[in-house]
């Protein structure tokens, strides 16, 4: 009797270990995406960016924020322009299309904040869906039309703000902006 329960506990300590072992590789091989994005707070969300897709890139140098920057960025180099944004693919909703973060450096900032564009990957193409800027931007669990909702804070000195984006069917459009004072 005792040489069975023995045998027995082995087998159980066996499968045990076994489940373990498995459970501990699905979680190794499933790496969730981030959906708090704080550059000021050790980096949050973009510990693994990466520069931009050439394709990603081509949008973000369209948007109005580059065209304004035309003369800064008329001088540099692909790499270099690369170099100016990171990049962190995101699940954005149900779509199934690939979604991007993006973080812009100097001079793709703002003096007093960052600036966040919401990039979309479909067949090849890219399409900016909402440029933002903020201190940190959440991807929220709400969904609207297919995509996930966005948050954006922001702060000076005299205020605190958020603004809520939500998808319109083509892009993200601001739907609600909260502001307070910023008491010392």
């Amino acid at each position: 009797m005792k040489r069975m329960a023995t045998g027995f506990l082995a087998i159980f300590f066996g499968v045990f270990v076994m489940v373990c072992n498995i459970a501990e590789a699905q979680a190794n091989t499933t790496k969730s995406t981030p959906s708090v994005f704080e550059p000021d707070y050790q980096n949050r969300g973009f510990e693994e960016a990466q520069p931009p897709s050439d394709v990603v890139l081509n949008a973000l140098l369209k948007t109005p924020e580059a065209v304004e920057m035309h003369n800064e960025l008329s001088h540099r180099d692909r790499e270099s322009l690369g170099s100016l944004f990171r990049v962190v693919a995101v699940d954005l909703g149900e779509s199934g299309e690939r979604g991007f973060i993006v973080l812009g450096n100097d001079p793709m900032s703002g003096a007093d904040c960052f600036w966040f564009w919401i990039v979309r990957t479909s067949q090849g193409k890219a399409e900016v869906l909402l440029f933002s800027n903020g201190l940190s931007l959440s991807l929220k669990r709400r969904t609207t039309n297919g995509y996930k909702d966005i948050e954006v804070d922001w702060a000076t000195a005299a205020f605190i703000g958020s603004r809520l984006y939500r998808y319109d069917g083509s892009v993200y459009r601001l739907d609600k902006e909260q502001t307070k004072g910023n008491k010392p």
